[in-house]
This record gives structure tokens, sequence and C-alpha cells, in this order.
């Protein structure tokens, strides 16, 4: 029996609609494997959250998002709250009492910007270089134990994903 290719053999709106159908099963395939990765890295989220905070306060900080503060002015440099909160992905309002008690506990100055009065820069002091030190140090066996197993190359390939991952979900 010979056969007539697919394009042929059914009309070109039965084609469109047959392919639409498989895509949107696709999608709803992806959607469910897209959910499953929501839930763990949630769960993921609130094992650390629980770490965090223990490590932040054994290096006396309330919080594991002082220690998130602390990591990018070492690591950047001075910053404005306006940049601060674009790199830890805290809003300016969260930002100021963050920074603010990490004022009053020595870890940083603020001052104003030489290039613009209207900004107020904030930057990491010698006790909150310590602090994060400690804080680091307090977390090794911790991050040892939670990628045990973990190959070079996966990892790599983990923190791509998840950069990639927090790009996305910065345009929503």
């Amino acid at each position: 029996m010979h056969r007539l290719p697919i394009d042929r053999a059914v009309p070109r709106s039965y084609n469109k609609v047959n392919k639409l159908t498989i895509e949107v099963e696709a999608m709803t395939s992806n959607q469910g494997e897209g959910l499953e990765i929501i839930d763990n890295v949630f769960r993921t989220n609130v094992l650390l959250e629980r770490i965090g905070h223990g490590l932040a306060s054994q290096a006396g900080l309330t919080s594991q998002h002082q220690w998130f503060i602390l990591r990018a002015l070492s690591e950047a440099g001075d910053q404005s709250f306006k940049e601060l909160g674009s790199n830890t992905l805290v809003t300016k309002q969260n930002m100021t009492g963050m920074v603010q008690r990490l004022k009053q506990n020595g870890f940083v100055a603020t001052y104003e910007s030489p290039k613009d009065r209207r900004v107020t820069k904030v930057s990491i002091t010698d006790e909150g270089r310590k602090a994060l030190a400690d804080a680091n140090a307090f977390s090794v066996p911790k991050l040892e134990r939670t990628f045990k197993g973990f190959s070079a190359h996966e990892l790599t390939s983990f923190v791509g994903l998840l950069e990639r991952m927090i790009e996305n979900l910065k345009e929503i």
C-alpha cells in the first residue's frame, strides 16, 4: 500500500493543530518538571536559611542577609544602596534597615558619594571583614557536606543554571 507524506495526506490546518498539540504537550511536561524544580528550590531555601541563620549568628550577625551584604561589599567594594540592592536582590526599604543595623554593630560605614552628594555609599569596616571571615570559616564544613559527591563540572554547571534562572526571574 502506498502512503502519502503526512503533509499531503491530511489538510494543512490539521498539521498545524497537530503540531500545536505536540508543542503544548511538551510545554505541559516541562511545566511539571519546572514545578518540581521550584518545589526543590523552595525546600533548599528553607534549609539554607536555617543553616545560614545559625552560621551568621555565630559570627555576630543577625541574619544571613547581613552576611550577603558583607560579601557583596567585600567582593565589589563600596556600593550605593541601589547597587547593594541590585547585587543582593534586597529592596531599598529592607536594605536601609539592614545597613543601619550593620552600621550600629560597626560592620559597615556609610558616607556621601564624592561624585553625587545625593547618593550614600556603604563600605565594609575591619570589624565587618572579621565577621565575614568568621561566617565564611564557620560555613566550610557545611559547604563540604552540602556539595558532597558533586564533581567540579557539576558545580560549575549548577552555578550557571542558577544564574540563568535568577536572570529569568528578574524579568518576571
